[in-house]
């Protein structure tokens, strides 16, 4: 019971952590006819939603530990080796991607085009990421 329970905890976590970057989407769509004044919204939605996934990926990470010690798998299984060099580029990613690119918003660095085409890029890239990460744990396949 505890298993299930700590694996549905743990699929919630990656919907929660990839959802609101789909979501996002569409919003970078309309922040381009968007004026500045309104683009403020939308830049604190977005970094709203990154927290979200933040934080979510947080939920992610210690059910995934919970579960490698609730089950038959090793630290060393390819596909756990793998996951785990997937997400720490990703954290290291995240780290980078978004947050210098928010902080320009409202300062003489801030150019709309560019801001939101590196958002977009940002965003495309992290959820091919955390695709990846999620392929590997559906698939869980023996790389070695």
């Amino acid at each position: 019971m505890l298993f299930s329970i700590v694996i549905f905890i743990h699929v919630v976590s990656a919907v929660v952590s990839i959802g609101p970057l789909v979501a996002l989407l569409p919003m970078l769509k309309k922040m381009e006819d968007t004026d500045e004044v309104q683009l403020g919204g939308f830049v604190q939605a977005f970094q709203i939603s990154i927290t979200v996934v933040k934080h979510a990926g947080h939920v992610l990470v210690i059910s995934g530990v919970l579960l490698v010690w609730l089950s038959a798998w090793t630290w060393l299984t390819s596909w756990i080796v793998m996951t785990i060099a997937v997400m720490v580029g990703s954290i290291v990613f995240l780290a980078k991607a978004f947050k210098p690119t928010l902080v320009t918003f409202g300062t003489s660095n801030f150019n709309k085009e560019q801001f939101i085409k590196k958002l977009r890029k940002a965003t495309w890239m992290y959820i091919f990421l955390l695709l990846i990460m999620l392929w590997l744990m559906v698939v869980k396949p023996t790389l070695w």
